[in-house]
């Protein structure tokens, strides 16, 4: 399978492929390894894939923990971690938390305008990784503005208050989208309606 964005075109790994759908149908936990160097890795369930993202429901300490979308060229290993009996399905079934499923509304997995289109109308702040040239800094922000090759985000900082102005972001280096976690519902709750 290709995938074409901007000016990159990158082929998808069958079995790869095959994976994500696996772990989409039997909703088991997984960790998600990808191609970028010194990229993180994730733990969590496979909730919507297609040939330009994967949406994977984060979990960690046996807790849902918003949504991080990466893109499927990037994905290079699918590992299970664990059967229906592990305990952290356990835990999230007792709790009415699994099966895991999309978020509600569902966002799109086509493209990066329409995925970074559709969390932001659903969650109000999305958090960008461009991990090629900075693996270690997230931008999160209210999307303000798509281009032809770009989005524009009003970014918030760590105490929750809007910056001035919007940075602007080539979708070629974006690597990763997360939303719905409890820090960006925290800085979304205390920041207040963008101005």
């Amino acid at each position: 399978m290709k995938r074409t964005q901007g000016a990159q075109a990158d082929t998808i790994d069958g079995d790869i492929l095959r994976r994500l759908d696996r772990a989409v149908r039997t909703g088991g936990l997984v960790r998600v390894h990808r191609a970028i160097p010194r990229a993180d890795r994730f733990e969590g369930f496979v909730v919507g894939v297609d040939a330009g993202w994967t949406l994977i429901a984060r979990c960690t300490d046996i807790r849902l923990d918003g949504w991080t979308a990466v893109r499927t060229a990037d994905i290079v290993k699918v590992r299970r971690r664990g059967d229906g009996n592990c305990l952290t399905i356990r835990a999230l079934r007792r709790r009415g938390r699994w099966p895991v499923r999309m978020p509600e509304p569902a966002v799109r997995l086509d493209t990066l305008p329409a995925l970074a289109e559709s969390a932001s109308a659903a969650f109000g702040l999305i958090t960008l990784h461009v991990e090629r040239h900075m693996p270690d800094v997230c931008y999160i922000g209210a999307l303000t503005e798509l281009r032809r090759a770009s989005l524009r985000l009003r970014e918030v900082d760590t105490e929750a208050r809007w910056r001035d102005g919007v940075s602007a972001f080539r979708f070629k280096d974006i690597t990763r989208v997360e939303f719905g976690g409890h820090y960006e519902k925290t800085l979304r709750e205390f920041a207040g309606p963008r101005p």
